[in-house]
């Protein structure tokens, strides 16, 4: 199996690289980069670097017909948040890879043709940073809109418990009556009598599809989608 060339241009399709293949190989590899990631005593290495090694040990090894490129950066955020670098799952690098795919794999293959690991840890240690500074605006933007959505909610007659009504349509994008009654916040009249007020005052907006209600926070999803 190889790995082709993407794009359409003149070297689209061409081979650039061929994972190790044969008996066991996969499975001795793949348990070294187990015990490389989780043995901290014999590679005490920070854990943004050991992030960034792991990352590339796990493409080159590349051990799936498909899916590999998707599973390494999951495998990217879940590391920093069993490592403790973060609380939640919240830091999106896959979309800096994305945007900057050509230097992604030009730094792959650095590594992998000339063993340049300086320009692969420095990729994806601009990849973190960035990627942090755009996370922390946007949870600094939702964190504003919740507490302007709060303000409304409060002001409006005859809510109970506004904040726990503000927390639910900010836990998720599109919220529906049953997401208001399976912890018992409110009964289910309650649940969609209060959302249906949120819609006349603007807070969400109502979408019916195959009979079902859906009230999507917009504010919320336009931040989540820049």
């Amino acid at each position: 199996m190889y790995i082709r060339q993407g794009g359409s241009g003149l070297n689209a399709g061409k081979p650039v690289y061929t994972p190790p293949r044969g008996q066991g190989v996969l499975e001795a590899k793949l348990a070294n980069l187990v015990t490389f990631q989780n043995d901290d005593k014999t590679y005490r290495i920070d854990p943004l670097l050991k992030m960034a090694i792991g990352h590339f040990q796990f493409e080159a090894i590349h051990p799936f017909r498909d899916g590999n490129g998707r599973t390494g950066r999951l495998f990217n955020i879940h590391y920093l948040t069993q490592k403790g670098l973060l609380d939640y799952p919240i830091l999106y690098l896959s979309r800096y890879i994305v945007e900057h795919k050509e230097a992604y794999y030009n730094a792959l293959a650095g590594v992998s043709q000339r063993g340049d690991w300086q320009g692969w840890l420095l990729y994806m240690l601009r990849a973190v940073e960035e990627t942090a500074g755009l996370t922390y605006e946007k949870i600094n933007h939702i964190i504003a809109a919740r507490d302007a959505v709060l303000s409304v909610i409060t002001s409006q007659k005859g809510i109970s418990r506004p904040d726990q009504l503000t927390q639910k349509i900010f836990t998720q994008p599109v919220t529906r009556v049953r997401h208001l009654t399976e912890d018992r916040t409110y009964s289910e009249n309650t649940a969609r009598d209060y959302l249906n007020k949120l819609v006349d005052v603007g807070v969400v907006e109502r979408k019916t599809v195959g009979g079902h209600h859906y009230f999507i926070n917009r504010e919320l999803y336009s931040i989540l989608a820049e």
